[in-house]
């Protein structure tokens, strides 16, 4: 995996979205320890580890189709939380002020160009 471009991937998704983004962090499976993030939060990405872990058996139990690319979370204060699953078990979670972007912008423009240049960076041995 190439790390700067993990880091190049991050400073797409703060660019595309102009100050929106207020936090995120990408994490490998198992793991729930960030490799790179803006103003990470680990205990977050702790939490939201376990959550995906419940939200994956809990879905599978009840018979459910599984979560495909990501769940959100619609918090107080225009804060919505977006979880990302991506190649080989990774997660990306993110914190976003949706005052400040619109959700087809985050969801057709920043979040599919910030994956390709992940997926860059994990088949880019460095």
């Amino acid at each position: 995996m190439n790390i700067q471009k993990l880091k190049e991937s991050i400073e797409i998704l703060k660019r595309d979205l102009d100050g929106a983004l207020l936090a995120c962090d990408i994490w490998p499976p198992g793991t729930a320890q960030p490799i790179v993030g803006f103003n990470s939060q680990p205990k977050a990405t702790a939490l939201f580890d376990k959550l995906t872990i419940f939200l994956r058996d809990s879905l599978a139990e009840s018979e459910f189709p599984p979560i495909n690319e990501y769940y959100m979370l619609d918090l107080a204060n225009n804060a919505t939380v977006m979880v990302l699953q991506l190649e080989q078990g990774y997660q990306w979670g993110m914190l976003v002020d949706k005052s400040k972007v619109h959700l087809g912008l985050l969801l057709s423009i920043a979040i599919p160009r910030a994956k390709s240049k992940f997926s860059e960076a994990l088949n880019d041995i460095e």
